[in-house]
């Protein structure tokens, strides 16, 4: 991009350092006191232990904070007799966020797809075992993906992971957004489930 004078680095241990340099809440945080143990910020100076606990006594911009009252507002999303249950989008253990980083790692080998978790009774009324494939659809796209019987979810809902760019678990998730936040509405979304061709 014509600056590559300002992207000389010869390790991320110099790419770290000079973030700490700009970065005053973290420029007590050195790789060596991070191979050590595990520091939390701020951490303002080398001799600083680092803050088990942020915001313990007093909050950054003040001591107390400003809260406000939210009243409830339901989801357009909502199951029906078309799409009957209220699928759930989310992380596990194993991935960080959508995998863009965990999915080149170690880590894919203990969770390689994303699977859609169902409850036994559920299961049991469509006919599902461990494994078997289905469409996932909504009123704005659909995915494919294997079922995992799980005691995790009730029925009437689904689980799944959007690790993997092979589901495309997305293409299921409306254009909904929190009114307060404008964050897409992940975890929610009235879908069907049938049986992949």
């Amino acid at each position: 991009m014509g600056h590559g004078e300002a992207f000389a680095f010869s390790s991320p241990r110099e790419i770290w350092d000079e973030i700490r340099r700009v970065w005053p809440a973290g420029a007590g945080m050195s790789y060596d006191r991070l191979e050590q143990r595990g520091l939390q910020w701020p951490c303002p100076g080398d001799d600083h232990p680092g803050t088990a606990r942020l915001h313990e006594t007093a909050f950054a911009r003040a001591r107390t904070a400003p809260l406000h009252l939210a009243s409830y507002v339901p989801s357009p999303e909502q199951p029906d007799a078309e799409f009957p249950f209220a699928l759930i989008t989310g992380r596990r253990l194993y991935q960080f966020n959508a995998g863009t980083m965990t999915r080149r790692t170690d880590n894919a080998r203990l969770q390689p797809a994303d699977v859609l978790e169902i409850s036994a009774a559920d299961a049991r009324r469509l006919a599902l075992t461990d494994g078997t494939r289905v469409r996932v659809r909504s009123r704005h796209g659909e995915a494919s993906l294997a079922v995992a019987i799980s005691d995790r979810v009730r029925a009437g809902e689904l689980f799944a992971t959007f690790h993997t760019g092979e589901v495309w678990l997305d293409r299921v998730i409306g254009p909904n957004v929190d009114p307060i936040t404008h964050t897409p509405e992940y975890k929610l979304t009235a879908v069907r489930i049938e049986r992949a061709q």
